[in-house]
């Protein structure tokens, strides 16, 4: 994994250097992975421009798209896919901004088992199973420069479709999971700058903190629920991607793998 110093967000990443299980890697500056582009900066900016990105694709839903607008790059072409029911979406509410983390951090809801439906909704739901079919219909598209692709965090709408992606390219499923579960040295940091937030919020109310990491982390229980979601409903990854999500397999490796 290449991590990419953004000074805007912690969890930016190039997908090149992973390797298959067929000894070809990833190619350099083609898919990059990342949370919101809000908030970027020219130091930021000129980082991407580097990784020659021509295409960012948002997985955030249609508010979160227009109230927390990425910041626009010249030259860019920007594209919502809303992977999640606006119902599901917590942002949709604005439950993602430091000033409300409260909603988010609820005792009644739990984040564990909100983190678990969300997993589970992105392979159900009609807006799931669209957004990540046309996420690599993009994919297939390319022919020039690299697509970063981004939720609000980078974890979980975005931590599956690089997931599915690795997958698709012929990567070991061990390193697929590997690859969504390095996302935690990312949200350490984010859950580091959170704490202090929900405890002043609470009161000091420190039974919110283990609330608060579940959910800004990437626990293998989540990516367990997607993948059980998929063998349920689907048979296996290798049907889902094929029949469902109409992915050309041969053409998407040889668009993105190198010896």
């Amino acid at each position: 994994m290449h991590n990419i110093k953004l000074m805007s967000t912690h969890n930016t990443r190039d997908l090149g250097y992973l390797k298959t299980k067929d000894d070809f890697k990833i190619k350099k500056k083609k898919i990059l992975r990342s949370g919101s582009l809000y908030k970027i900066n020219d130091h930021d900016i000129k980082m991407l421009k580097r990784y020659n990105v021509k295409k960012v694709i948002d997985f955030r839903s249609e508010k979160e798209f227009i109230y927390k607008a990425d910041i626009r790059i010249a030259n860019v072409e920007y594209i919502n896919l809303p992977a999640l029911p606006k119902k599901e979406s917590s942002s949709d509410t604005n439950k993602h901004s430091d000033s409300n983390l409260l909603e988010l951090v609820d005792k009644n809801t739990g984040g564990y088992k909100m983190l678990l439906s969300t997993y589970e909704n992105l392979f159900i739901t009609k807006e799931g199973l669209s957004a990540y079919t046309n996420f690599f219909k993009i994919l297939l598209d390319n022919h020039d420069g690299s697509i970063l692709f981004h939720c609000s965090q980078g974890k979980d709408r975005a931590g599956m479709a690089a997931f599915l992606l690795e997958y698709a390219l012929g990567v070991s499923l061990d390193d697929c999971y590997k690859d969504y579960l390095f996302t935690n040295k990312a949200m350490e940091l984010k859950i580091k700058e959170l704490s202090p937030v929900v405890l002043k919020q609470s009161n000091n109310d420190k039974s919110l903190l283990p609330i608060l990491r579940d959910v800004f982390s990437a626990k293998i229980e989540y990516l367990n629920k997607a993948v059980e979601t998929i063998n349920k409903n689907y048979d296996n990854l290798d049907n889902f991607l094929t029949n469902i999500l109409k992915v050309d397999i041969k053409k998407l490796r040889k668009i993105y793998l190198e010896k």
